[in-house]
This record gives structure tokens, C-alpha cells and sequence, in this order.
């Protein structure tokens, strides 16, 4: 596997072919780093590539600041993915990281690129090679009890690798979407699964929603649901987990289907908890031949279920509180706490920061024109916007009925204008749709960058707020 290593202009930083085998490459600024790169942004220790025991490259982020773009997919720092040769890597802003197969290469084929499950598949292989070695020392008559031995121990290796591996992750994500993707990820590692949904309850509407899923398509939520309605709302209002061949719940969901009638040949659905309180779902199902959950996994999947409760109503309520509900960005609260972490990182290292705040224009008269839903609709559109436009380390946030904000560390004066003018023109000439209408939007730009005047977080603040009232005193569209 060739490594080249660019940066943002092109030039070459790294560029050979070291073994990935064994423990592999650590790349890092570290002098105990395979291959040094002394770039900012770049940590002591960064991420290692190697190739595993089943053949597959995988990545381990080591202790990158911001995560790790694979394929334009951001990894969470910490976690270990296999990924397929030829991927294109982004450690920064300014390094990236071209896996080039070399010709000769033979190359093992990665069916997926799932963060996890890792020790899942590591531990089982490592268990059936050392089988594999017995099986030379003894004679061929044991082989049948040997096998028999593989397999349990196979089984009981699964089971607590996939216990270690939900704790571990589990406890490492803070993404609310990310969490709800490695829960359905891990259900179906766990069980071997074919389909899966978590619903979690929505107080306000008094309902459970599907948050995610995953293998299911449109129709068959619409059709293949109806059939296991009824347990699902069993498991909801009891707390009691179903699990095992469709033919032991012959209870009809909606239009007096049942999941045998569906096709469906093994179910589960499993309650989601936080403490003594049912917060949601966990469903697996799947239509493959042969019974797959079975009472083995039945034990496993509840304490699965247990840890995965805690953990989503944790990072749900952190979500909450730290988000726009409208436009699902930040919110002001976290905006304030990063203003003035990120402002106390760069006067400590002696680094630039800017500030960028916005407000939309004429909003008042927008809302009233073309009503409160249209409005909502104007503020999810400029919320896109700006997150489009941010970094990796960037924060974009609403901070008022209709202002935004976006924090740039390590951004000096002219970085920010250039994004603020960027800004402005996508904004301008977006069309937003209102019935058989479209509605335009333009929105007023103020920045404000790090100097000596600026000895605290809230003198950039209102240097930004003053630059923002002079754009709006031009007529507004504009950037100052």
C-alpha cells in the first residue's frame, strides 16, 4: 500500500510504501511516530493504519483534535474502522492522505466500513486460529469434539466482546445520530439481524417515533411495521422483551396481519429504559431462513438494550439542551461556553480568532408576510447554510429569533471575510419555496478577529455586534 501525504496546495509531505502488518504505521507529530508531520492540527499521536487478523486495513484514531474525514465520512476521535484501499483521508484542514494500491497488491475486499463491531471480529478470529493450531497436534478422532469446543468457545467469545464493545463505545459518543447509528449497528452484529428501528417516545405528541434505522426501505416500513405493531407496543407499555422465531407471536398487528404473514422469520424488540422509566424500542427482525434470535442471544440483547437506554437518553437530553430545536444547530447557551473556551485556547497558544455574526434581513416582516411555518422554513435553510460553510472545528449556532453565528478558531481577519462574503452571496441567491411562491432571503455580516483590544470573550462579541449594526445601517446584504 503506497502513502502519499499532501497538503492543501498539493505538495507532498510524505510519500512511501511502509508495511502495514503487525502493528503497522502511526502517523503523528510524535518522534516515536512511524511517519512524522509537523503540521498544525496535527496531533502527537494521530492515527495508526494497519492491516488486522482477517486481512482488512483498518484505522485507529489515536488522539486527533476534531476526528478524522474518511471518504468525506467524519470519524469520532478514538474509534477503529476498516476502511478500503484506495480511501482518501483528511487529518486536517491542510493534510490529507491518498491510499494508493500498488500494482501487485493483492487486496482483501472490506464489506462494509463500520467503526464497529472491531474486537468482535478479532476475538473470534484469533480463537479459531488458535483451534486451527490444535488441530495439527492431535489426532484426527478428536476433531468432532474439538469443533464442538470452537464453536461454544466461539460463542462465549462473542458474547463478551460484544459486552466490551457496547461499554467502550457506549460511554465514548457524544453525537446523538452517531450513537443511535452504533446502536443499530451493534444489534445487528450482536444477534445477526437483518433489519433494524429504534422508536423512542415523544412526550409532547404522546407516541413512540422512529429516530433510526437501518436495511429498511419505505414500503416495507409501511406494510412489514403494520404486522409488528401490536408487539411493539406490547413491549412499550409492559417493558417486556419478545424475542424468537415469528411463529411464537401469532398476536395480528394493524389490518390483522402478523409478522409470519409478512414474511418475517425471527423477531425481536427489546425496551429502551431509563431507570424504571420505558423511553423506547430497540426492533430487530429479520426474513433470512433459520432462526437466528434465539433465547442465546436473548440475555445478551437485553443488557445491550440496558446500556444503550442510559446512553441515548444521556446523549439525547445533552442534544436537547445544547440545540436549536428549529434549525438543530447549536444554541446560544453552547455558543457562549465555545466563545469562551475557544477564545482561552487562542490567547493561550497565541493564535488568531474570528467571530462572524448574522442576522437575516426584514425577518419580522417576512414572518408576517408569509406566516410562521415559512419562516421556520427560512431558518432551517440559513441553519444549512452555515453548516455547510464550517470546518471540522468550526461552530455555527442561532442566537437569536433571527441571528446566527460562527466561531472560526485559528482564523485570522481576512479568513473570516472571505467566509462571510461566501456566506452572503449563497444566501442571496437562494430561493426558499412558500406555497407556489419562493422567497428570498438576504442576511447582514459582521466580523470580528482577535487583537490587542480584545483581552476577553465578550469584547469580540461586541465588536462583531458592531461591525454587524454597521452592515445593517448600509442596507443590509452587506459584510463588515
Amino acid at each position: 500500500m503506497k502513502i502519499v501525504i499532501t497538503d492543501k496546495s498539493g505538495k507532498i509531505l510524505y510519500e512511501g510504501s511502509p508495511s502495514l502488518h503487525g502493528n503497522g504505521v502511526k502517523i503523528g507529530t510524535g518522534n516515536d511516530c512511524d511517519i512524522q508531520l509537523n503540521k498544525m492540527g496535527i496531533a502527537r499521536n494521530h492515527l495508526q493504519l494497519r492491516y488486522n487478523s482477517d486481512g482488512h486495513l483498518t484505522l485507529q484514531d489515536l488522539q486527533s483534535p476534531f476526528g478524522i474525514l474518511v471518504n468525506q465520512t467524519r470519524l469520532q476521535p478514538g474509534f477503529i474502522t476498516t476502511i478500503k484501499p484506495g480511501a482518501f483521508l483528511e487529518l486536517t484542514d491542510d493534510v490529507f492522505i491518498h491510499l494508493q494500491i500498488e500494482a501487485g497488491e493483492a487486496i482483501q475486499p472490506v464489506s462494509g466500513e463500520r467503526i464497529f463491531p472491531f474486537f468482535l471480529n478479532s476475538n473470534e478470529n484469533f480463537v479459531r486460529q488458535c483451534f486451527n493450531q490444535m488441530r495439527n497436534k492431535i489426532p484426527r478422532q478428536h476433531y468432532a469434539a474439538l469443533s464442538s469446543a470452537e464453536g461454544e468457545l466461539v460463542s462465549r467469545i462473542k458474547e463478551l466482546s460484544a459486552v466490551l464493545e457496547v461499554t467502550y463505545a457506549l460511554n465514548s459518543i457524544s453525537s446523538f445520530p452517531r450513537l443511535l447509528d452504533f446502536t443499530l449497528e451493534m444489534a445487528l452484529a450482536v444477534t445477526g439481524g437483518e433489519r433494524a428501528m429504534i422508536m423512542l417516545f415523544n412526550e409532547e405528541l404522546s407516541r413512540l417515533e422512529t429516530v433510526a434505522m437501518h436495511n429498511f426501505s419505505q414500503a416495507e416500513i409501511t406494510s412489514d411495521m403494520q404486522a409488528t405493531a401490536g408487539l411493539v407496543s406490547r413491549c412499550f407499555e409492559n417493558g417486556e422483551s419478545l424475542i424468537g422465531p415469528s411463529v411464537k407471536f401469532k398476536q395480528p398487528g394493524r389490518r390483522g396481519k402478523s409478522p409470519e404473514d409478512a414474511g418475517i422469520v425471527s423477531v425481536a424488540v427489546v425496551p429502551l429504559k431509563e431507570g424504571a422509566t420505558n423511553t423506547g424500542v430497540l426492533y430487530i427482525d429479520t426474513k433470512h431462513t433459520g432462526n437466528i434470535l434465539t433465547a442465546r442471544t436473548d440475555q445478551l440483547l437485553k443488557v445491550f438494550a440496558a446500556q444503550a437506554g442510559v446512553a441515548i437518553s444521556r446523549t439525547r437530553m445533552f442534544h436537547h439542551a445544547t440545540s436549536d430545536p428549529v434549525t438543530g444547530i447549536a444554541n446560544q447557551n453552547l455558543f457562549l461556553k465555545r466563545l469562551a473556551e475557544e477564545f482561552c485556547r487562542a490567547q493561550r497558544h497565541q493564535k488568531d480568532i474570528s467571530l462572524i455574526l448574522m442576522d437575516i434581513d426584514h425577518f419580522s416582516a417576512l414572518n408576517e408576510t408569509h406566516g410562521a411555518n415559512n419562516g421556520d422554513r427560512i431558518l432551517k435553510e440559513v441553519g444549512r447554510i452555515f453548516k455547510n460553510a464550517m470546518r471540522i472545528n468550526d461552530l455555527v449556532a442561532r442566537t437569536g429569533p433571527d441571528s446566527f453565528a460562527m466561531l472560526l478558531p485559528e482564523t485570522a481577519f481576512a479568513g473570516a471575510q472571505i467566509v462571510a462574503n461566501k456566506l452572503r452571496s449563497t444566501l442571496s441567491s437562494t430561493k426558499i419555496r412558500a406555497g407556489s411562491r419562493s422567497i428570498q432571503v438576504s442576511g447582514s455580516f459582521g466580523i470580528a478577529s482577535s487583537s490587542k483590544n480584545t483581552g476577553k470573550p465578550g469584547d469580540l462579541l461586541k465588536v462583531a455586534e458592531k461591525a454587524l449594526k454597521q452592515a445593517q445601517k448600509r442596507g443590509g446584504n452587506q459584510v463588515a
